[in-house]
Order: C-alpha cells, then structure tokens, then sequence
C-alpha cells in the first residue's frame, strides 16, 4: 500500500514538472523565445513570450514589435533623422540677349558676336555706352574716378556704328551684370540709380544705359521704336 502511495505521489510531482517546464527550453538575453512545435501541439503556448519576467528590449530588430500576453512593443528607431542640406539662392543680377532684331540708325546690330551685346533686363533694351556707340548716337559721355558717368544730349553728328566683334553670345545664356557704385549724371543731374525701376548697370565693365522713353527720348533726345516684326530701333 505504501509503495502505491509513494508511486503516485512521484508520478504527480513529474507531472507538475512537466507541466511548468516542458515548454521553457532556453530564453535569450531578453528572457524569452519561440513556442517548439511539440509545445504548441500540446496547448503550452504559442509564438514567442516570457519568462521570469522577462521583456522586449532585447528584441533584435530595431523598429520591431513582439507578442507577450497580447502586449505589443515597439522599440525606438535608432536610424539618424534626414536633413535636408540648405539650397543656395542666387542674388546676382542677369540679363539676357534681346531675342528681337535691333537696329541703330538703320543699321542692323550683329548681337550674336558683339564684344558688347545689346541686353536685355526686365524686359527693357540696355545699350553699352562705349565710344562706337556713343558716337553712333552722337551722345558726349564722361567718367572719371572722382566724378562718375555722365551722360548728356547733344548737337554732334552721328557717326557710323563700329561693330567690334568676338566670341559667340549664346541666346540660352544669362549674363550676370552689376548696379555701378559710383555716381550717375544725366544731363548734370544727379540720378538716384538704386531707386530706379530700369537702373543703370554695369556687364564687362562697361557701362549700360536702359533706353526707356523717359531715358532714351526726353532725356537724350533720341528716338525709339518696336514692333514684334521689325524689332527695336534707335536712331539721332
């Protein structure tokens, strides 16, 4: 009777035994690990839990997430943050080639190869001021250190346009021009050349003159013209 007694007592304890530790197997550092097939057919448990307290932050994804009695932990993201790099904006003055035909008494102005295009700038005609075309357009200009540009009407004849040519001025192209810092005299007045809307500015340092109507004919005494078929011309 005593034998049965101490064989079922022993068989109960195995039981027990099994029942608590059949399905632990060996955990990871997190203190957990995956159901084996033989645990998951006998009802044990399922997918991966816990032991002894076990928990997700040893999980070995980052940005993953495991199950423990329905829970779900989420680790934080260890991937750095994009940044954006910082886009450099372009300050600089441009100017492009009139894409219209430009004449100076009546003359056809090869712009393409001109050592100083005629340019164009928001759309209004810029002629560089050097001595051909001043004396084309039978203007007396000045500069000097000290004094600046002038630039006055005159009585003097105009003379023939020398066209000074040189390497190719591509039409596609944006010329990066300049505001003068020194001073701008037209007719001997004083212009406050930051203030107007069609400054003076400067490309190859040379001097270029915006022919407005309020430049070009009541200040200079010349006259304009443009039509989309025969371009823009100016003439003394």
């Amino acid at each position: 009777m005593k034998a049965k007694v101490l064989f079922i007592s022993i068989a109960l304890i195995f039981t027990f035994a099994t029942t608590a530790f059949a399905h632990s197997g060996r955990t990871d550092s997190s203190g957990g690990h995956n159901c084996s097939a033989s645990s998951v057919a006998k009802g044990l448990c399922s997918g991966y839990h816990y032991h002894n307290g076990g928990s997700s932050s040893g999980s070995s994804s980052s940005g993953g997430s495991s199950n423990s009695g329905g829970s779900t932990y989420t680790s934080p993201s260890t991937k750095n943050p994009v940044v954006e790099p910082k886009k450099e904006v372009d300050n600089r003055l441009k100017a492009v080639l009139p894409t219209y035909k430009i004449k100076v008494n009546g003359t056809d102005i090869n712009n393409l190869y001109a050592e100083y295009p005629v340019l164009s700038y928001k759309d209004i005609t810029y002629f560089p001021m050097t001595w051909a075309y001043t004396q084309a357009l039978g203007l007396d200009t000045n500069w000097s250190n000290e004094a600046g540009f002038s630039i006055r009407k005159s009585d003097n004849k105009v003379a023939a346009l020398s066209q000074k040519t040189a390497s190719y001025n591509s039409p596609l192209s944006e010329y990066i021009i300049d505001l003068p810092t020194f001073n701008i005299f037209i007719n001997d007045t004083w212009l406050d050349n930051y203030k107007e809307d069609y400054p003076v500015i400067i490309y190859k340092d040379i001097t270029y003159f915006p022919m407005t109507w309020k430049f070009a004919v009541e200040e200079l005494g010349l006259t304009v013209n443009y039509d989309s078929t025969n371009g823009f011309s100016i003439k003394k």
